[in-house]
């Protein structure tokens, strides 16, 4: 997806700690920090304010990040995740998982090496857990702009049905688009299928001050 994206928008990838590239700082695990981190990537590269685009755990993070640097997210694109309803029912199925990791060391320590460090990810969907119903989406600071695979049982039906979901969005005028045919990973792994209504979400919805090529 980056050079699809490139191609239209100067992309830049970003992994706060704990996550992704970065460092693995450990416990205890601040929010507050993964705020910080981004807020100074951005002014490492001189980036005012940006377009956020997610899928799944990123696809949360993006309408979160929003509402804590407002000033400086000009639009978020959610993907693969129920952003509305109750965030709870999400995180407990992460502790689930995370309880299953930690009882077999070798995948933790594979996960957290490569991908990201499970307990940072169960902290954060804890910290999802703690707002209101809703809230990713009713306190969303900037335009945003959700898609998910039609056969989503793996993160959107977990919490309800993927019509009710598109019937909240509708009703609070938030553009979305079910993308048919897929579920879960299959989208992940064909995101491009998404890309054209979000480039077209993205031209409409930010300023001049986002850069655009």
């Amino acid at each position: 997806m980056v050079d699809t994206m490139s191609r239209a928008f100067s992309v830049v990838m970003v992994t706060p700690s704990d996550f992704g590239a970065s460092d693995r700082l450990g416990p205890p695990y601040s929010v507050d920090r993964w705020v910080v981190d981004v807020s100074a990537a951005l002014d490492h590269l001189g980036i005012d304010r940006c377009a956020v685009f997610g899928y799944s755990f990123t696809g949360a993070f993006g309408p979160w990040l929003a509402q804590r640097l407002p000033e400086r997210i000009a639009a978020v694109v959610a993907g693969g995740f129920p952003l509305l309803g109750s965030y709870a029912v999400t995180a407990d199925d992460v502790r689930r998982q995370l309880a299953a990791l930690e009882a077999d060391p070798a995948t933790y320590a594979a996960v957290d090496c490569e991908r990201f460090d499970p307990r940072a990810g169960s902290e954060f969907y804890d910290e999802l857990a703690s707002l209101p119903d809703d809230a990713l989406v009713d306190r969303c600071p900037c335009p945003l702009y959700c898609f998910w695979g039609e056969h989503d049982t793996d993160a959107v039906e977990a919490v309800m049905p993927s019509d009710a979901l598109s019937a909240g969005l509708t009703g609070r005028r938030v553009p979305h688009q079910v993308i048919p045919g897929v579920d879960h990973e299959g989208l992940n792994a064909s995101l491009e299928l998404a890309w054209p209504g979000v480039e077209r979400f993205l031209r409409d919805r930010t300023t001049q001050r986002f850069h655009h090529r």
